[in-house]
């Protein structure tokens, strides 16, 4: 039996559906690290542009995940169905996006992720 070179995670969205995370295959991450690439650029310098560009990774990480749901996902779509807490768990996991600062919007905006 083969070993699983990561772990993965089971977390209920807001409209109970079940998720399951795991890192992005890397043409899921490429995708995910030109969103993510945007937080610090001139025209996106306050916390509801980085929770923009952040809802955006969230929308690349659930295509990836599990394309036959999220397909035709907008961030529009998944902003009922996610919390903060739930948002940043999904690009920890999927994106490898740490996010152990308690104000990870004030940290993005200040380029320490």
């Amino acid at each position: 039996m083969a070993t699983k070179v990561y772990d993965e995670l089971e977390i209920e969205l807001e409209d109970g559906s079940v998720l399951n995370l795991k890192p992005l295959p890397i043409k899921g991450l490429r995708k995910f690290m030109e969103v993510v690439a945007k937080i610090g650029q001139d025209d996106l310098q306050t916390e509801t542009a980085a929770m923009d560009v952040f809802l955006e990774a969230a929308v690349v990480c659930l295509k990836s995940l599990d394309p036959k749901k999220y397909a035709d996902s907008t961030v529009e779509d998944i902003e009922d169905i996610l919390t903060v807490p739930t948002m940043m768990k999904i690009l920890e996991i999927a994106g490898g996006l740490k996010s152990a600062d308690p104000n990870l919007l004030g940290a993005a905006l200040n380029g320490e992720i």
